[in-house]
């Protein structure tokens, strides 16, 4: 995370600066994405005008209006919002997905979304119904701690198992995706009575990861929980990781299933010990102990590893 600020801050042009604020203050968010969520901010960081993939610049639109119709477009095009920001290292604008200040358009789009989906359940179990959850088919759907994992119920294609997953029982949800910042997902929890917690997972969110910690582990704990990020796969295996060496492993509480990251399908654990690791480090830093016994948290990670490298996963057993 140093590395990648210093290297943003010898990019940066300083002469653009004023045209992102001035934007930045005419948004109807303007406060919450400058002083809470604090995602306006994101504009400063190399990777607002690089891609992470292969380095090369995103699009560059040379003007604001152009930007919004492209905007629209890919809106249209792939069923999630998307908007416009002034990119701080060239004279462009780039386009992100799921972002406030979303065009006209797309705004409509999501009111129906939210009038289509948005209906408390006229009873709501008060348990949770494995067998109703498994039948919405979500993809990389399965039962952990109490609650389930799976790829998030705000995109289109699953949102048509919104109401099952309610009725159901779940009245929690956990997003862990770190560069969403549209106000639909929370806005269709209120709307329908389930409580939304969004939970950052990132290596350049771990403070903020660590910050939120403790409310984290309080929700996996009291399951009932719907927990995913876009794919249901990476970002949760790397969170539940998160929660069970720096919490649940000293309770003698299993290991989570390693869906993403597994061996078998060609990844490895890499990106999750990336986290621990940086998550280690700011917890020791941050409260001048060690939050585990280096042996134990090595340990810990071996487990993880171990567990990547098995070639099938249980699909429907609630732990």
């Amino acid at each position: 995370m140093m590395r990648t600020m210093i290297i943003s801050l010898k990019e940066i042009k300083l002469r653009y600066i004023g045209v992102w604020l001035k934007d930045q203050l005419q948004r109807p968010h303007m406060f919450r994405n400058l002083v809470v969520n604090r995602s306006a901010w994101g504009a400063f960081s190399i990777y607002s005008h690089i891609k992470r993939s292969n380095g090369k610049p995103k699009i560059a639109y040379p003007t604001k209006s152009k930007a919004e119709n492209a905007a629209v477009d890919m809106a249209k095009k792939y069923g999630k919002p998307f908007t416009v920001y002034k990119c701080l290292f060239c004279d462009g604008w780039h386009v992100s997905q799921d972002a406030h200040g979303l065009p006209i358009q797309e705004k409509s789009t999501e009111a129906l979304n939210l009038e289509k989906y948005a209906k408390k359940p006229i009873a709501q179990a008060t348990a949770l119904d494995v067998k109703k959850i498994l039948s919405t088919n979500i993809p990389d759907l399965a039962p952990v701690y109490g609650g389930f994992r799976g790829r998030t119920l705000s995109s289109e294609r699953q949102l048509h198992a919104w109401n099952t997953m309610m009725e159901a029982g779940i009245n929690q949800i956990i997003d862990l995706r770190a560069d969403y910042t549209s106000d639909f997902y929370s806005e269709l929890c209120k709307e329908s009575g389930i409580a939304y917690f969004h939970y950052p997972v990132s290596y350049e969110e771990v403070e903020q990861m660590i910050s939120l910690f403790p409310e984290f582990c309080r929700l996996i704990d009291n399951g009932r929980f719907y927990i995913a990020c876009a794919m249901g796969l990476h970002r949760t295996d790397i969170a539940l990781c998160t929660y069970w060496t720096f919490n649940a492993a000293d309770k003698g509480i299993a290991p989570p299933e390693i869906r993403g990251y597994r061996k078998v399908d060609g990844h490895n654990t890499n990106k999750i010990m990336r986290v621990l690791n940086a998550f280690y480090q700011h917890k020791t830093e941050k409260e001048g102990k060690e939050p585990i016994p280096i042996e134990v948290f090595k340990e810990r990670k071996n487990i993880i590893n171990e567990l990547s490298k098995l070639e099938s996963l249980s699909t429907t057993s609630m732990p």
